[in-house]
């Protein structure tokens, strides 16, 4: 599993850029158990442990999904299965009787039961188009550091990676070639020097970029992660984990977090707001139909109507969850609409957003 992940991971680099990637399976998690119990009660087990798995990848907040919470969802859980399979496994799992044979439960919920629990319970739903993000990681095992990356490949970026694609963020590696090498070290990631940092990354053009750096000293585990967005706010937390698991797995919860945070909105009537969107460069049937559906499928939408149509430009009225900012933001994940800021003097400035349609995806 974590050699499919981490040659995944590696692919973008061979492309001129990554943007918004649409992340699959958000609804569907896999398990593997022991065969220690019925088939019933092993089902019975993956539906809980599934539901915990989805509505982390949804949300965004893997902390929220704990408590009284996380026991309700697993009360739920059988109940927003939409399908779900069972296999054998050709490896055996531990137990507390050893070894023994192990099943693997597909499970797929409803995407409707799993948003409607988060926003009863005031959880934001954040949809399939999320944020690429360059991780340059840094780790240090007895006072010897070194950088990850596809041609320096390593466990923990490998650990990493698979944390990660269970939240639901898509991250990528540099390559840590003779251009990487020449632009940045293994102290200039340690260190989290922005700039430095900043600077080795544009040529892969993701739409964040993280820093990681973990440390292993006699046993000793420690870590801090740095957040970049092109928008130039930057995130930074301090790590703790009694293991080096631990501590990748809570990296990985800050990092869906931030970007939760950044792009998904609860899903409350209550919250609604509406602006207006002007596009221009919409010069045929075809091309305003790709921008209505694109509107729709961002997840902090609620309704998009047409207002009117202008030669070329086309006005729609949003309906939206949350604040403004979060829809621009998930907006400037695709490079489809280009913000076309209207003149000051224009006497739809106050009452437009303005956009233009590029055609690109």
């Amino acid at each position: 599993m974590n050699s499919r992940i981490f040659f995944l991971l590696m692919v973008f680099l061979f492309a001129s850029s990554v943007q918004a990637v649409n992340v699959k399976g958000l609804y569907s998690a896999e398990i593997n158990l022991p065969v220690t119990q019925s088939e019933a009660g092993m089902l019975n087990q993956a539906f809980r442990l599934a539901a915990e798995q989805v509505l982390v990848k949804v949300s965004g907040n893997k902390e929220a999904i704990t408590g009284d919470l996380l026991s309700q969802a697993r009360q739920q859980s059988a109940s927003w299965v939409a399908q779900h399979s069972v296999a054998s496994l050709s490896e055996l799992l531990p137990s507390d009787d050893g070894l023994v044979p192990g099943k693997q439960i597909k499970v797929t919920f409803y995407p409707e039961s799993i948003d409607r629990f988060l926003s009863q319970n005031g959880l934001p739903v954040w949809g399939s188009n999320r944020p690429s993000v360059l991780v340059w990681l840094a780790s240090e095992n007895n006072g010897i550091r070194r950088l990850s990356g596809s041609n320096a490949p390593s466990q923990i970026l490998n650990d990493f990676a698979r944390a990660n694609s269970l939240v639901g963020v898509p991250i990528y590696a540099p390559l840590i070639d003779q251009v990487d090498q020449n632009t940045i070290t293994a102290a200039d990631v340690w260190g989290f020097f922005e700039d430095t940092i900043a600077n080795a990354s544009q040529r892969y053009q993701t739409d964040a970029v993280a820093a990681l750096r973990v440390s292993n000293y006699a046993g000793h585990i420690g870590g801090s992660l740095m957040v970049m967005q092109k928008s130039g706010e930057t995130d930074r937390f301090v790590l703790t984990g009694d293991s080096l698991e631990a501590l990748l797995v809570e990296a990985s919860a800050k990092l869906a977090n931030v970007f939760a945070s950044r792009y998904a909105s609860v899903r409350n009537s209550g919250l609604a707001s509406r602006l207006n969107i002007q596009i221009g460069g919409v010069n045929n049937y075809t091309s305003m139909a790709k921008v209505q559906a694109y509107l729709e499928s961002i997840s902090v939408v609620r309704e998009v109507s047409l207002v009117q149509v202008k030669g070329e430009q086309v006005e729609y009225s949003v309906e939206i969850d949350g604040d403004k900012q979060k829809l621009f933001n998930s907006i400037s994940l695709s490079r489809l609409l280009v913000e076309t800021p209207l003149n000051a003097l224009d006497p739809d400035a106050n009452r437009v957003v303005s956009y233009l349609y590029s055609g690109v995806n």
